[in-house]
């Protein structure tokens, strides 16, 4: 159970935990469609593939450490529904996600071209509680209009590289963000 002093991590999938490679989201999204039909020969494969093996440890390794809470700042909360996006995550070993994942699980959606600051800001004006225990996990590609926030800000906004991941140079940054949200 997460207590209230639990950290949020802000979770983009994109270029974080899926690489879009051979896999991306509109496949899980293909794939839950068909899941009950004759059509569905390469579910298993989509939901091996989907998310990246050693990014998915990482996140798991964080997880287990910290017991945070999710709030999902992905486009994918564009095209599934929440129930949906826990589904993809138990088929793809990410079920430790899905179970800590804050009652208000995604960020607030204007724009499908909205920036990720703003969606997290206007989050935490919601949630005052964690105003001062959140870490950003996003990729440099949509991870927008962090430019503008503090330096302290800044050093909670870890930034995977596009088709690389959460891979240990950026779970260091991580581990060390959560760990500031505790001292």
């Amino acid at each position: 159970m997460r207590n209230h002093r639990s950290a949020v991590v802000f979770l983009d999938f994109d270029d974080v935990i899926c690489l879009n490679n051979p896999y991306g989201g509109y496949d899980a999204k293909r794939a839950l469609a068909e899941q009950d039909s004759s059509q569905n020969h390469d579910a298993l494969e989509i939901w091996s593939k989907l998310f990246d093996a050693r990014a998915t440890e990482n996140l798991r390794a964080i997880d287990e450490e910290f017991s945070p809470h999710y709030v999902l700042s992905t486009s994918w909360a564009w095209i599934f529904e929440k129930h949906e996006i826990v589904e993809v995550l138990r088929r793809t070993g990410l079920g430790f996600v899905a179970d800590g994942m804050h009652q208000t699980w995604v960020t607030p959606k204007k724009s499908p071209r909205g920036m990720r600051s703003v969606e997290i800001s206007n989050w935490l004006r919601l949630h005052p509680e964690f105003e001062n225990s959140w870490v950003v996990v996003d990729d440099k590609l949509s991870g927008t209009g962090f430019k503008h926030w503090s330096r302290e800000s800044l050093s909670a906004v870890i930034l995977c590289q596009e088709g690389v991941g959460l891979q240990a140079p950026e779970v260091a940054k991580l581990k060390m963000a959560l760990m500031r949200c505790f001292s």
